[in-house]
């Protein structure tokens, strides 16, 4: 089992089989508020819909191409950080999502901080991107407390069932990484 330490109270396990019931339990938990944000939420997360998503995972793990962890907070499963690799090299993009009785504690914040520094230092990235709608503003001043650089707005970048919305780009350079 990978397992990246952060800190005392955080660290990040590699998504397994195992952990799609509680990871559907903790999606449907937040579904109203993370649907607003991410389109897979506007559909329900069953557990099998979850182990699914998570052998897919462990083949995108297995090829290279991500690395998708569940970040435990003191033992419990509480929100989801994974980087993806772009085609082109040198390049991956960040996302994450957290149980919502565990935000304001910077857990988003630390547990981004060490995938993205092990990102650079393992797989010599040269470039993280995160991006986020543009009306998320917790999103928004995570990247920037990370020190990542507003670069662009995308227009109607995300599809949702029912809309489309603008999306920052931030991104960070390894030369500019503070870690």
């Amino acid at each position: 089992m990978f397992v990246l330490p952060v800190d005392q109270e955080i660290e990040l396990v590699l998504a397994e089989e195992r952990h799609a019931e509680e990871v559907a339990r903790l999606i449907t938990r937040n579904q109203e508020r993370l649907a607003r944000w991410e389109p897979w939420a506007q559909y329900p997360a069953t557990t099998e819909a979850l182990r699914r998503f998570i052998r897919a995972c462990l083949d995108g793990f297995a090829a290279g191409s991500q690395a998708q962890t569940y970040v435990r907070y003191h033992g419990t499963l509480v929100g989801s950080c994974g980087l993806r690799f772009h085609g082109s090299p040198g390049i991956g993009e960040v996302g994450y999502w957290l149980d919502g009785q565990h935000e304001r504690r910077g857990i988003a914040t630390r547990a981004v901080r060490a995938l993205v520094d092990a990102a650079f230092r393992e797989r010599r990235l040269v470039r993280v991107e995160l991006r986020t709608a543009v009306d998320n503003a917790r999103s928004r001043a995570l990247a920037e407390r990370l020190g990542f650089h507003h670069e662009a707005v995308l227009r109607s970048a995300q599809a949702f069932a029912d809309r489309r919305v603008d999306m920052a780009l931030y991104a960070v350079l390894a030369r500019d990484w503070r870690g």
